[in-house]
């Protein structure tokens, strides 16, 4: 059986089913509530029940004054929903709303996925959880080898098992460590989230995004956030990369195309790298514009769009003319470099006109 949750304070609603706690309902539908332990110890998750009733199918730790009680206060994390309920709840909306926490996590998987880059996934563990944005990122460290901060390419939906994309650079003992030492079942730590490359949840305007190589991975968070939402208004994702193998995940992205009537993606790869360039870099800047214009030339007014990119700043920059000669409003165009992958092989510095 299953019930439906409405929240007073952003009107929002998702639906729990009598499993599942209200705070794993609301988790799995990509909604922020306010939580910390996820198991009953803390009280972070404390909510007041306006409307309906719930029962408790985890045990409480947390002791609740008994003026809260007597106020409908109740524990999300510990809760299902016995019919359809009205809650006043605490959201995380920005980034000032998520705490900087640090914890250790074990490596689920490592897999290589092409070439030179890897797909890592960390386990949480069970009561202590990685609460972010979709699009924050992280500061991975890993001991003996140090530190370095990757894009969380995941969910906000899934807070246990965390994603992040890795391209394996040249003298980079850090990724090359990743590569052919880390295991599975090894220990490390997190530290996070930060960043304010994050989904305006309030918006309720098309989309487009643009990523480049491994900058996919924050893109990646935002979309899987953004239909875990159901909110079904345009998406055009545009990922460009230095050759094919770049578009790592390009069946996901198609299988997204198939998916959803109201998304749409256009995958660039170019069958040689911009190094080659190097003696002719203005051909390199006018093959990312030619491409970008192409990928962009179905719009010609996107002052209703917001717009993400993740890309070396060259590329971001050029993609900010385009979108500024298409009357974007710039207070919604938000950019973020590739983090942990900024010098990848394959850029070189490209002049901006």
């Amino acid at each position: 059986m299953e019930h439906k949750v409405t929240l007073t304070n952003c009107n929002q609603q998702f639906i729990v089913h009598e499993t599942e706690t209200i705070l794993e309902a609301a988790i799995r539908a990509g909604i922020s509530l306010s939580y910390g332990c996820s198991s009953g110890t803390c009280g972070l998750c404390k909510a007041k029940l306006l409307d309906g009733s719930v029962k408790e199918i985890k045990t409480q730790v947390f002791s609740m004054p008994e003026s809260e009680k007597l106020q409908s206060h109740i524990l999300t994390c510990i809760n299902t929903a016995c019919e359809d309920i009205v809650l006043d709840a605490l959201i995380a909306s920005t980034a000032a709303d998520i705490p900087l926490q640090e914890l250790s996590v074990k490596v689920r998987k490592i897999e290589l996925i092409a070439s030179e880059v890897y797909r890592l996934i960390v386990q949480t563990p069970r009561t202590n959880r990685l609460r972010f944005l979709a699009g924050q990122y992280i500061d991975l460290v890993l001991q003996d080898v140090g530190a370095e901060s990757f894009a969380i390419a995941s969910c906000p939906c899934e807070d246990r098992l965390i994603e992040f994309h890795v391209r394996v650079l040249n003298d980079d003992p850090f990724t090359e460590f990743i590569a052919t030492k880390l295991k599975a079942g090894d220990t490390a730590q997190l530290k996070g989230p930060y960043g304010n490359f994050v989904y305006d949840e309030n918006a309720k305007r098309p989309v487009i995004l643009f990523a480049f190589d491994t900058g996919f991975a924050a893109i990646k968070s935002l979309l899987e956030h953004i239909t875990a939402e159901d909110k079904e208004w345009p998406i055009h994702l545009i990922w460009m990369s230095c050759s094919q193998d770049g578009l790592y995940m390009n069946n996901l992205c198609r299988s997204w195309g198939d998916a959803f009537d109201f998304f749409t993606y256009t995958g660039i790869a170019f069958d040689f790298s911009f190094k080659q360039m190097l003696s002719d870099p203005e051909r390199g800047r006018e093959t990312v514009e030619s491409h970008l214009r192409e990928a962009m030339q179905a719009y010609d007014n996107i002052c209703d769009h917001d717009i993400y990119v993740c890309a070396p700043q060259q590329a971001s920059s050029i993609m900010e003319k385009i979108c500024i000669e298409k009357n974007a409003i710039m207070k919604r165009f938000f950019s973020e470099p590739i983090r942990g992958n900024e010098d990848m092989s394959c850029i070189v510095s490209l002049p901006v006109s």
